[in-house]
């Protein structure tokens, strides 16, 4: 999990093997026909919304079976008691502010900056669970 080009997907691409389940949004929306690795219609993202709901749903239950799953998860709110029943393993990506911005412009819409300001305001707002284990690397 982190913000928006903090590094998720680069990591979950690095350690993820053949076999593993892999849940990753954008990769979901390009399998529904997103011309875009990052730029969806609203129908696309609709629809891929409601998949990923229920990929994640079925992966933790096949991960209760022996199954390696990893979710890309930007802000996982109401779906993180599900992930700690589960017994994830959770990484947090981190990157500077000025860097999450440097990769957005570099590969992302317009909008992406909006996504990282509003991420961070959110992130900035104390939590008593949230931790920051891992710094970033790569490209978003």
């Amino acid at each position: 999990m982190g913000a928006p080009c903090s590094g998720k997907s680069t990591y979950v691409r690095e350690h993820a093997t053949p076999g593993d389940i892999v849940i990753d949004f954008d990769v979901l929306a390009q399998a529904l026909g997103s011309p875009d690795p990052h730029d969806h219609s609203k129908a696309i993202r609709m629809v891929a919304i409601d998949m990923r709901r229920t990929a994640i749903a079925s992966a933790i239950q096949q991960h209760a079976n022996g199954a390696t799953v990893w979710i890309v998860d930007i802000n996982p709110g109401e779906r993180m008691p599900a992930y700690r029943r589960a017994g994830a393993e959770f990484v947090t990506m981190t990157a500077p502010l000025a860097e999450l911005h440097a990769r957005a412009s570099a590969e992302r819409p317009e909008r992406w900056h909006s996504l990282i300001d509003e991420h961070q305001a959110k992130a900035a707002a104390p939590t008593p669970s949230r931790r920051r284990n891992r710094n970033a690397s790569g490209t978003c």
